[in-house]
Order: C-alpha cells, then structure tokens, then sequence
C-alpha cells in the first residue's frame, strides 16, 4: 500500500492512499493548488492532534488494506462529537450510526436509511478541547461507521484501489473556509433564487401554469419562480415540448415573465432512445453514451422507457449536453432543474430477467418461504444495483466501471449544465438545481434534499439535513416545503412555510395524486399565515442578500449550526432543531403537531426575540409559538436588514432600508447590493456598505461608512432602530454613497 503525505495551503494536509499500480478515480471535487510533499514522520506535526502512527488512543488514525479496498480507523475522544456526512437521516451528531456514501434515489427517507441522494463525506470530530476536519475524496463507495460496532472507533471501510484524504484542524469557521478554498466557493446566485417557488408533478398544461400564476398575483402572495416538471416534454423526450398540452412555450414563459414570474423546467440525464429523436441521434453520432464492458450502449429504462446515459465522466460529453440547453435558454427559460442523476434507474432488461428467474419458485402453497421470496423480489427490484452493469470513460482514455465512480455522475451532470449555460449567456448568473451531488457541487449547482414526504417527522428531519449538508460547504440548500410525496395538512404546511423562509432555497413542492398544497389550498387562516411568512420572507431580502453575497466569496455558509459557532458549549452537540441563518438570526422552526411553543436553546449571549421584543437571557428557554409565528431571535451585538415586501424581485436594490439590531458593544454589517442578476457585479458595479453600531454612554453611535463600489443607488432612506436591552434608540436618514456618522440620544 502506497500512501503519501502533502502539504496545502492553509494548514491542509492531503494524504493520498492506493494500492500498487491502482488507477486513481476522477472527481473533480478540489481546486487545484500547490502543495508540499513532506517526509511520513513530519505529518503528525502538521495537524496537531492527530497521530498517523499509534493507534488506540484519541486522535490516532490508522489506514490498513482490505479486500475490498482500504479500512480507515480514527479513535474517538469520550466527548468527541461527529458532525457533518452530508445528506444523511438522523442527528446532526452522527456519532452511534452507520452511514453508507453511494448516491441512491430512495424517496423512502425513513429513519433506518444509511444513504440517499448525495455523497458529501466531509465530517467534523469536534470537542470543547478543540476540532479537527476531515474531506475524505473517493468516487466510490464507502462505509461510514460512527462509533456504532465499537463506541471509541469510527471505522471508513473505502472500496477501491486508491483515495484522498484531507485533515484539516482548527475552529469551525476557519475549516468550513478551508473546505471552500480547497473545493470551490458558492455560487453567487440571481436574487430572484431567494424568492418563493412553486412547483407541483405537475402543472401539466400551459392553462395551468397560467392559472397558479394569475392566482399568486391576485392573492398578493409574493412568488417568483414556476417549475415545469417532466409532463412538459413530448412522451418524457428530453429538450422537448409537449406540442398538445404547451403549443406555444415562447409566448407562455414571456407572459409569465411580463408578471414577474422566472420559469424553470426539469431535465433529467436519460435519453429516450427512440429513432428519429435528434438528441439521441446526435449522441450516437457523437458517442458519449455509457457503455457495456463489450462496448455496447448500456440501456437502463427510466421516465421514457429504454433510455441512454451521457458519460458525463467525459468532458467531450459534457460540452455536447451542456449545449442542448441552449434553446430553451433562447426561450426565455431562466434555471433548469436537474433530477433523476444519480443515476436513478428503474429496470434494465438483465435485471428484469433476474427478477423473472427468481418469480418461478413462487408457489402458491409455500406459505411463509413464498411469503419471503416475494419480499426478496419486491426487494431485488427496488434496490437493484445497477454499478456494475455499466462503465465510464475518463478524459485520459481510462474506463471505470459505474460503481467506481457513481458519486460523483451527478455533480459532473451539473458542471456539463453550468458551463454550457456559461457559454450561453456568459454575462448572466447562473441557476440550476441538482438532486444528485458530491462534494464540490456549490460551485456548479444548488441543492435540495429531494422527495421527502409530508410527515410532521420528515419536517423534523429536514432542519438537521439541511444543517449536516451546509457542513460540506453547499451553502445554498433547501428541501421541498410541505413535503413532496403523501398529503400536507394545513397547520403542517404552515409550520414548513416558516421553515422554508429560512433556507436559501424556499420551494413548495408536491406529487402527482397527492393533496394539492398550494398557498390556498386549505383555509383562509392558513393562506393568511403562509401569506405572512412569505411577506416576511421578502421583507428580510437585504440582510439575506447580503449573506449569501458573503458565503459566495467563501467566508461562511448561509445556515450555520450552533456547535460550529460554540463547540466549547456541549450543549450545542444536542441543539440541532434550530440553526442560525448568517449571523445574526437564530431560527428555530416549530414541528410538532397542535404544538404552540417548544424548547429553544439560546447560547453564548442574551437575545432580543424579534415576535415580542422581550430579551432573553442565554441558557434553555420555552418559546411561545402560535401557529402564525416563528421563533426568531438576534443575537446579541448583531444587526439584520429589512425593506418593504414586494410581489417579484427585480434587482437587489432596495427602495427603502430598515436597520434593527440588540446592541450592547458594538455590531457590524456588510450591507451588499447589485442589478441581481449580471456578472456587471466583478467590474466594480455594486454598492458595499458596513454599518457598525457602537453603545456610548447615554446613547448609540451609528457609522454608515462610504460605499465602496461604482452602483448608482435611488435616493432613499435608512430607519434604525437598536435596544441595548434597556432603552431603544431610533432615527431616519438620508442614504447617500458619502456615508454618515450619526450619535443618538
């Protein structure tokens, strides 16, 4: 076993691992960088903490051969919480689990799954005594064991010849910017990414679509993105349109656009193949399909039937996908939203004939052994393994079979569509959805957590995945608010409305034949609330923007756990039910049914809760919640931003701002705006403010510093209001690039 220490930048130490004469697999995940080769013996140095040769005691990593492949073994300290993994079901604290990395379409997200969509292996061994992280980068399939078989061990059992990991130490903060420089900033998103949008399998025909859009802008209900699933294409063809139901897209998506609506429509990687359809035709021609180990097209079945899947390992295949978009962008479509590429698969004509031979020992007299083998096959069926079926070719000429670099199919169908939507319209800002990932994928794509149900315990869920998935560095997530599959009820589409204004990503969503959850779907008191959150949504645009402007130059994520801002607070290893959202809001989202508060934990400092204006001393708190109200605290010496709601986001530029803040010392803010959309944003035009807020005795001092940046700003005006607990100070100023100083008494 060969295995090899580096040096990167940032107190980065890479450990490259393979077995004689391995091939390496292609992710793709880090950004290249220089990095030292240093002698074995000086790494346990480089990463203090962590010792590459004793095993057995705290902070001791071993990496052993295996038949399989490799089996790492890290020994964990007694207060050592495990933090992180990615899309994975259960407490933010992984610790006492088995967790699976091989990216699988199950829409079942029950407690007992080890593995889902997305493969994001970067997790955190964090104690009051100090933190340590860790990037383990393999395309294949791996086996996380948290301190489950042996309460002191995690156990990485890694299949393959070859991986890389990365150990990086210091705080929390500091390591998720580590994570950032060594696999990619997030993406700075369109403004109108961080508006509500609506979705449903399906809106099927264009009177549809126009019929949820005139409803939105009758209810007043602020929305600025429509969804178009897979029933918008002719017989599921990929970049096609169903001539019947949609006879005119281009005149639909420009009246839409007219009312304030973006349109986005769903791709997904199987290609019908069907004689006679140009995307097929041509991807024969340009052969960039996936092949059999005998160099035949591999045919799995998806949406269309017998399909065929571009090599997306392959960056000639890349380039021809990336540039099938180009039409529909000339359309007037504003994001695309990619789904099945995990690849899902639902049958291939091998695996039916597995199925098959197993079905004729069915008997109709077996009692409990038919029982069983009609589980078997009912089990066959839905997790079929498709990896070794098929293989994928590297820019290099090298094969891989699927298996071996399933992962990271996804991410690379997302980079194929990020830089063809690039070279298409190089001065626009990109949107595009994945629900297959690895890590790395902020920089091509966003997240969401794929078909979740409407279950109050899903909605539990959801808060802590959204949470371990921001540990990877993919800063702009979000699930489907309601639930995707079975019927929403009304308070629970409300209590995930108030979740959802506090993700990046805020998109109701819901299944074919389930109950309709649209904002009116269920009463009048229901519509008002949703109403109100989405109002409240809009309303905190500046503050958000300016957040996700700060993560996408890779200082931080949007949504950011409480142990990563205080890991000496044990507490905070538990108080995974709430989350901040950037760095000044505590969200903490009510979701019990008939519940009317619930327990909140307030670390580090006093807080003002924003709903009754009442302090709160630090510690554990009861949180009164009817069902029109969220908890929402500032944190203390903190500032947010607000405007007046609008129906549709035109720019990020707003006509009015309001200043709140809690400040006992002294508060600072970047408040950051642009056009919203253009890349103008990297020549200079923008406007940077920072407003710091300082307690003087017998008042408050405000200093608006001058704007950095060439963006002509409307004339406007700035309303502050700040308490320091004891007393609350307001004025109104005139905005202006020169800035102001202003003392309040």
């Amino acid at each position: 076993m060969g295995r090899s220490f580096y040096r990167y930048a940032d107190s980065v130490l890479r450990v490259a691992v393979e077995k004689n004469g391995a091939v390496r697999y292609p992710t793709g995940a880090v950004i290249t960088s220089p990095e030292e080769e240093l002698e074995s013996g000086g790494a346990n140095g480089f990463i203090p903490g962590i010792d590459f040769h004793a095993t057995g005691r705290p902070g001791s990593i071993s990496i052993e051969e295996s038949a399989e492949g490799f089996v790492i073994r890290i020994t964990l300290g007694e207060d050592q919480g495990v933090f992180g993994l990615g899309q994975e079901i259960g407490p933010l604290n992984k610790r006492g689990r088995i967790y699976e990395m091989y990216n699988t379409d199950d829409p079942d997200h029950s407690p007992s799954k080890t593995r889902l969509y997305s493969t994001l292996p970067v997790f955190y061994l964090i104690s009051p005594g100090g933190c340590t992280g860790f990037f383990l980068d393999h395309s294949g399939y791996s086996k996380f064991d948290v301190a489950f078989e042996k309460r002191d061990t995690l156990l990485i059992s890694v299949e393959g010849s070859a991986f890389d990991l990365y150990v990086m130490s210091g705080t929390p903060g500091e390591m998720i910017k580590k994570i950032f420089r060594l696999t990619g900033k997030p993406l700075f998103l369109p403004v109108w990414s961080l508006g509500f949008q609506q979705s449903r399998w399906s809106y099927p025909d264009e009177e549809s679509v126009m019929n949820i859009a005139s409803k939105m802008r009758e209810k007043e209900i602020p929305c600025d993105v429509i969804y178009l699933d897979i029933d918008y294409m002719d017989d599921y063809k990929v970049f096609t349109w169903n001539a019947r139901r949609f006879p005119d897209p281009r005149s639909m998506v420009k009246r839409l656009e007219e009312m304030g609506f973006k349109v986005v429509t769903i791709v997904d990687p199987g290609v019908k193949a069907a004689e006679g359809y140009g995307v097929f035709e041509e991807g024969k021609r340009e052969n960039v399909f996936c092949k059999r180990e005998d160099g035949r097209d591999f045919r799995p079945a998806v949406w269309p039937g017998e399909s065929r899947f571009p090599d997306f390992l392959n960056s000639k295949a890349r380039k021809w996908w990336g540039d099938l978009y180009r039409e529909f962008v000339e359309l007037g479509i504003s994001g695309f939203w990619n789904d099945m590429n995990e690849p899902s698969i639902f049958y291939t004509a091998e695996s039916l004939a597995d199925l098959s031979e197993m079905m004729k020992a069915l008997k109709n007299d077996g009692g409990i052994e038919t029982d069983a083998l009609f589980g078997k096959v009912v089990f066959l069926k839905k997790h079929y393994d498709h990896g070794r079926d098929f293989y994928q070719e590297d820019d290099a000429g090298i094969r891989h079979l699927h298996r071996n670099v399933r992962n990271v199919y996804g991410f690379n169908m997302a980079r194929a569509v990020f830089e063809g939507l690039k070279r298409v319209r190089p001065e626009e800002r990109v949107f595009s959805i994945t629900r297959s990932s690895y890590t790395g994928i902020q920089r091509y794509a966003i997240l969401w957590t794929g078909d979740n149900e409407s279950q109050w315990e899903q909605l539990s869920s959801e808060i802590k995945m959204v949470q371990s998935i921001s540990l990877a560095g993919v800063s702009f997530t979000g699930c489907d608010v309601g639930g995707f599959g079975g019927n929403c009820h009304g308070e629970l589409l409300a209590r995930w409305t108030q979740f959802g204004a506090f993700l990046p990503f805020f998109r109701n969503h819901s299944a074919m034949g389930t109950r309709p959850q649209e904002p009116w779907a269920f009463d009048d008191e229901i519509e008002r609330i949703v109403k109100k959150t989405v109002e409240l949504r809009y309303s905190l645009l500046p503050y958000i923007y300016s957040v996700l402007r700060d993560s996408s130059e890779g200082n931080s994520t949007m949504i950011r756990p409480l142990v990563m801002i205080w890991p000496e607070d044990r507490d905070t290893y538990q108080a995974d039910d709430q989350y901040m959202f950037g760095p000044s809001l505590m969200v903490a989202p009510v979701y019990t049914l008939n519940a009317r508060g619930r327990h909140v934990y307030l670390p580090g400092c006093d807080w003002l809760n924003l709903s009754s204006g009442e302090i709160v001393r630090k510690g554990h708190r009861w949180a009164e919640a009817p069902l029109d109200t969220v908890p929402l605290y500032l944190k203390e010496d903190s500032l947010i931003f607000s405007t007046e709601p609008s129906q549709y986001l035109e720019s990020a530029v707003w006509s009015r701002i309001e200043v709140k803040g809690f400040v006992r010392n002294r508060a600072v803010f970047d408040l950051y705006e642009d056009d919203g959309t253009s890349e103008a944003y990297t020549r200079g035009e923008y406007s940077l403010k920072r407003i710091t807020v300082e307690k003087l005795n017998g008042g408050i001092l405000v200093d608006i510093s001058p704007q950095e940046g060439e963006l002509k700003l409307p004339e406007r005006e700035v309303s502050i209001e700040i308490t320091d607990g004891d007393r609350t100070y307001r004025t109104t100023l005139a905005d202006s690039s020169e800035g102001a100083r202003i003392s309040i008494k």
